[in-house]
């Protein structure tokens, strides 16, 4: 008899406790207030139809209940987000700074999933899309100050099956930084990756030549590359290469035109580019970020074209918030050699924060006595969205040789980048 009357008495708080529940549900996070709750469960402990332990039992279901509910359409909320174009950029960063202080010293925000890229909708394939936008401002002493759009890259890579792949990309600055442009095509290229730890190019793309003028112009350290990369390795043309990556070792190697992008060739041989880098600790915490390389371009000579020849070393060591990073190279076109080098050192003092410490050397004619430069540059980097979108502050010192007609000069570059 004992236990009928337990039993009756628990399912009538149970059933109490689900129309409260069921009643409550459309109001509780608006109309329906915590405390109006517990006036209503005291009221019926007053009535003697609930105890005082029903009610706190049914306080702490309704609890759960309630945070169930939140958990469930937070996830909804999320998949709805995902399903969209783009979702990705929706969804919230935990680690986004909310006061002036976390943008200041917190750490910056990181890309999305796809690197950031946004997926476009296309009638074959996969197609993505992707910008690059650089504005300078350069204060000269003995030149023009004058603001300068340097890029303004947009870029498309789509997906044709398993393993072909191709990328278009434009940049309208070009015909304003050099009058004698006539195409703003940048790189325009076919894919194939099915041979594993391979992809062979075909197309307009840039060569591999130095690790500083292969690097992406998105991902440069200072805002502008080094006297040698910007000369000799930051150029395009036409050709086929193949890449190939191990754990251990990277390289790239291809036949070009060598005439330079958006340009016929004129002549029957083909110039020869290629690039290696090891990575002999991948496994080591400490020394998995020191890579070693050499790079080399080759032109055999000819009636109409004279011998082209670029050798270059290149070492890099990345740890933690320390970077060194430099590279020499050795160049001769015709019967004219020329040399150049730079030393980095770069350090996140900051999460946001990194600061740039550079040094260089060029001598364009190695048979001539003052046409030898020596630029010293310190850096400012702080980082809103790493490593892509960033504010960039450079003062360079540039030292010319003794006997020389230009005199030394001092400059500061800022610069703004925006970045996916």
């Amino acid at each position: 008899m004992h236990k009928a009357r337990r039993f009756i008495q628990e399912m009538r708080w149970k059933f109490i406790a689900g129309m409260i529940g069921f009643g409550l549900l459309p109001f509780s996070s608006v109309a329906m207030a915590s405390s109006e709750t517990d006036a209503l469960l005291n009221k019926l402990v007053e009535k003697h139809l609930l105890t005082s332990e029903d009610a706190q039992e049914v306080r702490n279901d309704m609890a759960k209940d309630s945070e169930n509910r939140a958990k469930a359409q937070e996830v909804e909320v999320k998949d709805i987000v995902k399903s969209m174009p783009g979702g990705g950029w929706l969804e919230p960063k935990k680690s986004a700074p909310k006061t002036l202080h976390d943008y200041i010293f917190g750490p910056p925000d990181s890309l999305p999933k796809e690197s950031g890229r946004l997926p476009v909708m296309a009638g074959l394939g996969e197609v993505k899309l992707g910008l690059l936008l650089q504005e300078w401002f350069t204060q000269d002493n003995h030149g023009k100050d004058n603001f300068r759009t340097r890029r303004a890259e947009m870029g498309f890579t789509g997906k044709v099956g398993d393993h072909l792949k191709w990328a278009a990309v434009i940049d309208p600055s070009l015909v304003r930084e050099d009058n004698t442009t006539r195409s703003i095509m940048k790189d325009m290229f076919v894919a194939f990756d099915g041979i594993p730890h391979h992809e062979v190019k075909l197309g307009q793309y840039k060569i591999p030549l130095t690790e500083e003028g292969f690097r992406s112009s998105a991902l440069i350290d200072t805002i502008e590359r080094s006297y040698i990369a910007r000369t000799y390795s930051d150029v395009r043309d036409d050709g086929v290469m193949t890449l190939g990556n191990w754990k251990y070792l990277d390289y790239q190697a291809g036949i070009f035109n060598g005439q330079g992008p958006n340009k016929f060739d004129t002549k029957d041989q083909k110039d020869v580019v290629a690039r290696i880098v090891l990575k002999p600790f991948p496994d080591n915490d400490y020394l998995k970020g020191f890579q070693v390389g050499s790079s080399g371009y080759y032109r055999v000579n000819t009636s109409t074209f004279a011998k082209k020849k670029r050798l270059g070393a290149e070492a890099k060591y990345e740890y933690g918030p320390f970077s060194v990073k430099g590279e020499y190279l050795t160049a001769q076109d015709a019967a004219v050699p020329a040399e150049g080098w730079y030393a980095q050192l770069g350090y996140f003092f900051l999460p946001r924060w990194q600061g740039i410490a550079k040094v260089e050397g060029f001598d364009p004619n190695k048979r001539a006595s003052n046409d030898k430069e020596f630029d010293a540059t310190m850096g400012l980097n702080y980082f809103l969205i790493y490593p892509t979108t960033k504010l960039q502050l450079n003062y360079i010192h540039k030292t010319y040789a003794a006997g020389g007609a230009v005199p030394d000069d001092n400059q500061i570059v800022a610069a703004a980048q925006y970045a996916f």
